[in-house]
């Protein structure tokens, strides 16, 4: 019994040592620096000091013991720690404690350092202003009207967005105007707060007026400070750059892609124009041998009608020119369809490659916002649908060419049966005047048909050349894109160094039982920003002067008590004493 109280034991000691050891894996920390100012209304520092706060997570069902200590800055005096620090040994304030199962600890130390710091923003309101005029005070005199206003200015000091907040709590007497309408309004323990959360790049500004509307039964109002507070997370914009560099980095490849697109685009329309060079060229050139042809033709009928008896000459001129000439036909049709076999061949080719070039545009298309690369790439895929019909146009013609190439060779073993039948009968004369004729209407279409041809294609090759000077041009835009992401990228990256630098920097001041805990770290500076008090001064010197009258006269305390309930309870003897002293200081500050 007694060895397995020992073995008991043994393994809790192990379970609690392990439990030591990766404590660092079971907290979450969240360490928060706030520079605190307190500004009087006309602008000057009343209080500096800097506060640390640490929030520890327990995420384990078991207690984890924690040595933690903050470093302030040196020669700083520590004003405040919550809970009481265990150690303060020159500039580190040390906690030693245990982290109950999922709890929270919340460590706090308050310090005054001997110089002031502002690293994130700067405030400058210019001081507040009461009925237009500028206050060196405190308290003002004032009544039911009077105008308290205030302009605020905060500028980021650092090279990335803070978040500015500027908080109001509204009080009973005072109507409140504004230049820009509260974010968030929210009621605290009866008190409407007024929020206002801003995204600041540069400058925020705002401004604020209040106008007294009831002064109280004291006829006086003490106006409630402003707080003005800037932070960042350090974590969360490390985050988000993080997103901005992996966002510019995925458009940066695709422009990559759509300019390598373009590139082979532009190649292959190039081997085009070429070809389509050559083959108007060789069209025209075709053209004007069917035009002679088709003279040539009708130069022989007009013999023959002329001279039906010379049969032996047409037979030579059948035999010789109108064969030369169908041989020579048949022979161009050969060449022209050889050079369009590779492009009929290959058309679902070509077309399944302007149709992935199509896609790539459309998906450039859907990811950016820009309206001139967006016209441009609509005018691409036009060019696109032009090329696929000129293509299609293309195969048609080369089997056309093939039939026109069939009906040649017919028509030449016609010539030949019409030349054999001229050795049997001069009546063979009008058959082959009629072949003749059918040959040469046939040539002049095919002439026409050619001509069509041509000019089409000097249309395509025009489409051709606009699109790759325009190729030419969008990969100019696309290169100064490129460019310019990429600056933005080194941007974001000099950026993040910035942030991690100052995240380490920070996290440095912090050490849970010297292991490497996941801490959030956020900076923040709070400016509260001290309103005046507007008192009715001759009310109250008016209060004075009966309250010294009745003084001078010989009361009871039943008659004192009477006179202190005909002012309601607000104050006592003593209080009112205290009162007339301070108000006597007010009145002979504002006559001198």
């Amino acid at each position: 019994m007694n060895i397995k109280y020992l073995i008991a034991l043994a393994l809790a000691g192990l379970l609690a040592m392990s439990s030591i050891a990766y404590a660092g894996e079971s907290l979450n920390a969240y360490f928060t620096v706030n520079y605190i100012t307190y500004l009087n209304p006309n602008g000057q520092v009343n209080n500096y000091y800097i506060e640390y706060t640490l929030s520890i997570y327990n995420n384990e069902p078991r207690s984890i013991p924690l040595n933690v200590s903050m470093s302030i800055l040196p020669y700083s005096s520590v004003i405040y720690t919550s809970p009481a620090a265990t150690a303060i040994n020159n500039n580190m304030v040390t906690w030693i404690i245990t982290l109950r199962p999922y709890s929270e600890e919340v460590l706090d130390v308050r310090f005054k350092p001997v110089y002031t710091l502002l690293p994130i923003a700067t405030l400058d309101y210019g001081g507040v202003l009461v009925n237009g005029s500028s206050v060196n005070s405190t308290v003002v005199n004032g009544n039911v009207g009077t105008n308290v206003e205030i302009f605020i200015n905060t500028t980021n000091q650092l090279p990335f967005p803070i978040v500015t907040t500027i908080t109001l709590t509204r009080q009973s007497g005072l109507f409140y105007e504004y230049n820009i309408t509260p974010t968030i309004t929210q009621d605290l323990l009866g008190y409407e707060v007024d929020y206002w959360l801003f995204n600041t790049e540069n400058v925020t500004s705002m401004s604020l007026n209040m106008i007294t509307e009831n002064m109280g039964p004291w006829h006086s109002i003490r106006i409630n400070p402003i707080t003005v507070q800037t932070s960042i997370d350090l974590n969360e914009s490390i985050k988000a750059l993080n997103e901005s560099i992996n966002s510019l980095n995925s458009t940066l490849n695709q422009l990559v892609s759509f300019s390598s697109t373009v590139i082979n685009a532009s190649s292959l329309s190039s081997n085009y124009t070429t070809q389509f060079f050559q083959l108007i060229a060789l069209l025209n050139q075709t053209a004007q041998v069917l035009g002679a042809s088709a003279y040539l033709i009708n130069s022989t009928l007009m013999v023959e009608g002329l001279l039906q008896a010379q049969l032996v000459e047409l037979k030579v001129a059948l035999s010789t020119e109108g064969g030369q000439i169908l041989g020579t036909e048949v022979s161009v049709i050969s060449q022209i369809r050889s050079l369009l076999g590779p492009i009929a061949n290959n058309q679902q080719s070509y077309i399944n490659e302007l149709n992935t070039l199509k896609q790539d545009l459309l998906q450039i298309e859907s990811s950016t916002n820009n309206a001139t690369l967006i016209s441009e790439i609509n005018n691409a895929i036009t060019i696109i649908n032009q090329l696929e019909g000129s293509l299609t146009a293309l195969t048609q013609l080369y089997n056309g060419l093939g039939a026109v190439q069939d009906e040649l060779t017919s028509t030449q073993a016609q010539v030949n049966q019409a030349v054999n039948g001229l050795n049997y009968a001069i009546a063979a004369a009008n058959e082959s005047e009629t072949l003749i004729i059918s040959i040469s209407n046939n040539l002049y279409l095919l002439h026409n048909e050619l001509l069509n041809l041509t000019n089409q294609l000097l249309a395509t090759y025009l489409s051709i050349s606009s699109y790759q000077t325009r190729a030419l041009s969008y990969m100019a835009q696309v290169n100064n894109y490129e460019e310019e992401i990429r600056s933005m990228i080194v941007n974001d990256e000099v950026e993040e160094t910035v942030l991690n630098t100052l995240a380490k920097q920070y996290l440095s001041y912090v050490s849970i039982n010297e292991t490497n805990v996941s801490t959030d770290v956020t900076v923040e500076e709070t400016f509260i920003i001290n309103m005046p008090s507007i008192v009715n001064t001759q009310y109250l010197l008016q209060l004075i002067n009966a309250t010294t009258a009745q003084g001078n006269e010989t009361q009871s305390p039943r008659t004192i008590g009477i006179v202190v309930n005909g002012y309601y309870g607000y104050f006592l003897i003593m209080g009112i004493a205290v009162s007339i002293m301070l108000i006597l200081i007010l009145i002979r500050k504002f006559r001198y």
